[in-house]
């Protein structure tokens, strides 16, 4: 099979996946009454192109076709509202359109039903979007676990988890309850849940989330929590809950459709009445269809949404447009989001008149084989000081401790000084006085002991992202607030929020403290943008106003959830984005200015019999031009920040 072959067989495998995740979408009337009515369009328009100028029951078939097909969808959709006291667009839009075919315009019909279908299209696949964020969650658990009852191990799916069951999870898998660890140690990864930026030393009586990663060691949970009781559980219930609280985003005409469809319905009555003609009076109905109005926003979104893509940002909705541009605060995550998320070796202190280089180098051998992040720092840190580094005569990895390995003849032990000393081992009041005042500063420190004795620490700290502190600024000149909301300890998050200028912060927090913390500056007025990339931060993203997530660190549950995804992880695209989403609302109300203003002048021409059905018709299709140039110079558009 040729490189081509293998190219077209994954294509199609995306493709069906793609139909198999919005099957639902795909086979909504709206959609299929949408994409039958376009087709329709566009073949009429290719078999009879001056159908569109022309009228009467001269133009092409297609064109009635289309507009039945179209209008029929709209008709239902109207008495649906008018039965349910819900006074819409599709209410003029019907009457505009009945009246079009009553009197053989069927090109003006077509074009009026097809531009609304698909307006409510789009508005549809935002929320066949909305739902694909909780199966991401789903994949983080494993769907058999390994659990010990009555003194025989044995594999169970995770639906017959117990309370109460002893859990056994090896090197490389996933931890599907939340529980205590009563046997083993091991370095559990759980970034995905608390936003810790690294690896946490389980021990017995510690508690452990589902959905985190053993990277390595053996652990024995029992197990405390399962199903929708886990820490992971409540986050899928949050992230549900706060979708069902945030409304559907109204189209602007919409909201005032109470007050235009008696308009309507009124012009065109008084001016039945006061001329006797009725072609003046079908004439004010179309003129009064709302296709400039409707184009008025959509276009400008479309153009800010293409604007933001070309420059590395995936805007998911129209609807986070019109909410990042009266956003007042941004709340930040903190590991991944404002830092790398990849811890590096920043200083090296030496003991007993060692060499930096030395201790790095045995430091880093020590550590060739070794998977934990902080031996995979210290590997490259050695590398990066072109230091030689041959393989270790032997190694062992100390689940919970840190790393043996003999180098060159010695002993090497690396690991945290607390899991050392409790394995007997004791250091100088001096050495645990540095260590304690390193992790105070927010930094992790691992201790390197060569025969027996201290040789020095190895500090390392998550490295800030270049741009953060200059996006703060960039923000805070833009005159929004900023705000850190993380899991990680208070010692870091002071320690990068001093580095960003970042005023106030919240530590330590966990997935509903981030919910409450959003809620809360909600309730106190503000807007707000929520910035992260953690499963952790799923249900605030969906929570705040606007969610913007971390395209390349993200997890799937960050991405699906959020309103926006940084491609390119680059936080420099936010000032731009709260700057192009103010620019597009002012391109908003400048199209529906105009729009407005072609109504009055159409109604005004109307009266006096100046516009025909088929005039009236061409002057809306005339009129979109404006708007659409109008709409199309976002899509250049670069402000500096």
């Amino acid at each position: 099979m040729n490189v081509d072959d293998r190219s077209a067989l994954a294509c199609a495998g995306h493709f069906r996946h793609t139909l198999s995740r919005y099957r639902d979408f795909l086979l909504d009337p709206g959609t299929i009454f949408t994409f039958a009515s376009g087709l329709l369009l566009i073949l009429a328009i290719l078999q009879d192109p001056g159908g569109l100028v022309s009228h009467g029951e001269d133009a092409s078939q297609f064109y009635l076709l289309s507009a039945l097909v179209g209008s029929a969808y709209i008709w239902f959709s109207a008495l649906q509202g008018i039965l349910e006291r819900d006074f819409t667009a599709d209410i003029p839009v019907s009457i505009a359109t009945l009246a079009a075919i009553a009197i053989g315009e069927y090109p003006a019909a077509a074009v009026v039903a097809v531009l609304l279908l698909f307006g409510g299209l789009l508005e549809d696949f935002v929320a066949a979007r909305a739902n694909q964020s909780l199966e991401a969650l789903a994949r983080l658990l494993p769907d058999r676990v390994t659990v010990r009852r009555n003194g025989q191990d044995m594999t169970v799916c995770l639906e017959d988890l117990r309370t109460g069951d002893l859990a056994l999870v090896r090197s490389g898998e996933r931890i599907a309850v939340d529980g205590e660890v009563v046997f083993g140690r091991a370095s559990v990864n759980q970034a995905a849940i608390t936003g810790e930026s690294v690896p946490v030393e389980k021990n017995p009586g510690d508690q452990v989330f589902a959905g985190t990663l053993n990277e390595i060691g053996a652990l024995e949970i029992q197990v405390t929590k399962i199903g929708d009781e886990t820490t992971i559980g409540q986050i899928r219930t949050l992230i549900e809950e706060a979708q069902s609280q945030k409304p559907p985003i109204e189209r602007l005409l919409n909201r005032y459709a109470k007050l235009y469809m008696p308009a309507a319905l009124i012009a065109g009555g008084l001016l039945w009445w006061w001329s006797g003609d009725a072609m003046r009076a079908i004439t004010m109905l179309i003129v009064f269809c709302p296709c400039v109005i409707v184009l008025a926003t959509p276009t400008a979104l479309v153009a800010a949404i293409g604007n933001a893509a070309r420059k590395g940002s995936l805007i998911k909705k129209g609807a986070a447009v019109e909410a990042l541009s009266q956003v007042d605060t941004v709340v930040f995550d903190k590991t991944g989001t404002l830092t790398e998320g990849k811890p590096r070796l920043v200083q090296i202190l030496t003991f007993a008149g060692q060499n930096e280089n030395q201790v790095l180098e045995r430091a880093a051998v020590a550590e060739k084989f070794s998977e934990h992040p902080l031996g995979r720092a210290t590997v490259l840190a050695a590398e990066d000081r072109n230091l030689s580094l041959s393989d270790p005569e032997s190694f062992e990895a100390l689940p919970g401790l840190g790393v043996m390995a003999v180098v060159g003849g010695e002993e090497i032990i690396l690991g945290r000084l607390n899991s050392l000393e409790d394995q007997g081992f004791t250091v100088s009041e001096e050495v645990a006085d540095t260590e304690a005042r390193l992790q105070a500063a927010g930094r992790s420190v691992i201790l390197v002991v060569v025969r027996g004795k201290p040789a020095g620490l190895l500090v390392f700290e998550d490295s800030l992202r270049p741009d953060a502190r200059d996006v703060v600024k960039n923000l805070s000149g833009l005159g929004l607030r900023t705000v850190m909301v993380t899991g990680d300890s208070r010692a870091a998050t002071e320690r990068v929020a001093l580095e960003t200028g970042i005023e106030e912060t919240f530590a330590e927090k966990m997935p509903r403290d981030k919910v409450d913390i959003v809620h809360r500056l909600q309730s106190e007025g503000h807007r707000v943008a929520f910035v992260g990339e953690g499963v952790n931060d799923g249900p605030a993203l969906a929570r705040a106003d606007v969610g913007i997530a971390m395209g390349i660190s993200g997890t799937d549950v960050a991405i699906e959830t959020a309103d926006i995804g940084l491609l390119s992880d680059d936080l420099s695209k936010i000032p731009h984005l709260v700057t192009l989403s103010r620019k597009a609302i002012v391109t908003i109300k400048h199209n529906l200015i105009f729009s407005v203003g072609v109504l009055v002048l159409a109604v005004i021409l109307t009266v006096p019999g100046i516009l025909t059905p088929v005039t009236g018709a061409m002057l809306h299709e005339l009129s979109s031009i404006p708007v659409i140039v109008n709409s199309m110079r976002l899509i250049a558009y670069g402000p500096k920040v």
